[in-house]
């Protein structure tokens, strides 16, 4: 092994499909981008859960006050602080300590404006109370924005494990890719080593007199033309390569000095699809479906909150506490006050904005809304069905392929090896080799060909049904 740790060790690596695998897990720059993804949805189900903080309030104003004819002004101060916090079912406390303090020019005894100077100063220690009645009582409608944050935290990590799959999915087609360009070129070498053999051993033939030297022209030909496939099959092949590289590597610095290669995939075994079962199970684990029920239930959370929008805004309000009243006008009432009394208040406040267009229009577009996503659920439905259905069609078209392949191959090692036998005999002609050459590699080759679009074809229908981690034991937390 050339790899450790994520560390290249030696110039070389060489990978099976499983270690491949890994590699684009861990270093592909898709899935390294999508895994912050969760991260942010996490810290905004946090933010969403910050409507039920406490809040530190303070207030502090000074009001001055011309008066025309007095030589004193009319001052005031006043000053409040207060915690408050809303509760699940939108209940709202506050307890709070208020100060006010007043200064005037005013006679107590005629009511009237005078150079006499009256101060008062009223406090309040206490809590206040309000609770909402019809539009915003309940935990539907103070936690709301906590579970749509949830919803969207799923979609983010439903989103994150379709990014896994389809680079799993991906790296299976570029790893196949791979092993295909590479047995293309060694049938494409030795094609052409054997067109140069049949040059070679006709040139003996000609010089004893027993072949005419027409047949070294179409040996020499054929060797020229399978020549021009290993040049082309070569250039397939770093293509190939470098297009799984860009999946598991991510040193931009080092990636063309990568040397990559892999070890040919395991003969795949049959796997029969059955699209009743299948489909259940991609309901289950395919992350688009699951997504588009989490943006569902976003919608259904959004119909319920503009249905309590749009209920008249009806609050019970109270307050109890101690207050405290002080007062004195000129040098004689300096000192006297009052002992605080308990204060108590209740009373209803109600909104209601007619003809209410905005909070009518914002119900319907839920409503929409809602029923957009419910169709879009039930399409998502029938397209995996159909998606299942077509990737099983060509999940046993490529099976049936690789058997009538592999036939097709078997027979024409036979029929070469009878013909070289002919020729050998002087029974045969140059051309008729050379055609049977050329179908054995066609024939190779396609039987290749099966082979990794049967192994390709099986991760897609896994990718279908949400399966296609479990195939390689990967735990996603």
């Amino acid at each position: 092994m050339a790899l450790s740790s994520g560390v290249i060790l030696a110039e070389t690596l060489t990978l099976s499909m499983e270690e491949a695998v890994a590699a684009a897990l861990d270093r592909n720059y898709a899935i390294q981008i999508e895994r912050i993804e969760p991260q942010i949805a996490e810290q905004e189900i946090r933010a969403a859960t910050g409507a039920f903080d406490p809040v530190l309030q303070s207030e502090l104003e000074y009001r001055n006050s011309e008066l025309t004819g007095f030589t004193r002004n009319q001052e005031s101060t006043s000053g409040s602080v207060s915690v408050g916090s809303t509760l699940p079912i939108g209940t709202q406390l506050q307890a709070t300590v208020q100060v006010n303090e007043r200064t005037t020019p005013f006679d107590p005894f005629t009511g009237e404006f005078s150079e006499i100077i009256s101060t008062s100063e009223t406090t309040f220690t206490g809590i206040v109370v309000t609770q909402p009645i019809l539009r915003g009582f309940g935990k539907d409608g103070t936690y709301a924005g906590v579970r749509i944050a949830r919803e969207s935290s799923d979609i983010s990590w439903q989103t994150f494990r379709a990014e896994v799959m389809d680079t799993v999915q991906s790296t299976v087609t570029a790893y196949e890719n791979l092993y295909f360009a590479q047995e293309n070129l060694r049938i494409a070498e030795r094609n052409r080593d054997l067109a140069l053999q049949l040059l070679k051993d006709n040139k003996k033939r000609v010089e004893t007199g027993s072949m005419a030297s027409l047949d070294i022209v179409q040996a020499e030909s054929e060797a020229a033309l399978r020549e021009v496939s290993v040049i082309s099959a070569r250039a397939v092949l770093q293509q190939a390569r470098n297009f799984l590289k860009s999946l598991i590597w991510d040193n931009p610095e080092s990636v063309l000095d990568l040397d990559l290669n892999i070890i040919p995939p395991d003969e795949p075994d049959f796997f029969e699809p059955v699209i009743s079962r299948d489909y259940q199970i991609a309901l289950q684990n395919q992350p688009e479906y699951l997504s588009a029920v989490s943006g569902l239930n976003i919608r259904e959370i959004q119909v319920r909150n503009t249905k309590r929008n749009a209920l008249p805004q009806l609050d019970l309000v109270g307050s109890a506490g101690r207050t405290r009243l002080e007062t004195g006008f000129g040098d004689s009432m300096d000192g006297e006050f009052s002992d605080s009394n308990m204060s108590y208040s209740m009373g209803l406040v109600l909104s209601v904005p007619f003809p209410n267009k905005t909070r009518s229009a914002e119900k319907a577009q839920a409503y929409l809304r809602r029923n957009q996503a419910q169709l879009g659920v039930k399409q998502l439905e029938q397209n995996i069905r159909l998606q299942l259905d077509n990737a099983a069609t060509q999940l046993t078209a490529d099976w049936e392929r690789i058997q009538a392949a592999r036939i097709a191959r078997e027979l024409a090692e036979k029929s070469l090896e009878a013909e070289e036998k002919k020729l050998q005999a002087g029974t045969s002609t140059t051309f008729v080799v050379l055609r049977l050459q050329g179908d054995l590699a066609i024939a190779e080759i396609r039987e290749i060909n099966a082979l990794s679009d049967y192994i390709v074809s099986l991760a897609n229908y896994n990718r279908a049904r949400g399966k296609i981690l479990d195939t390689f034991n990967i735990q996603l937390q």
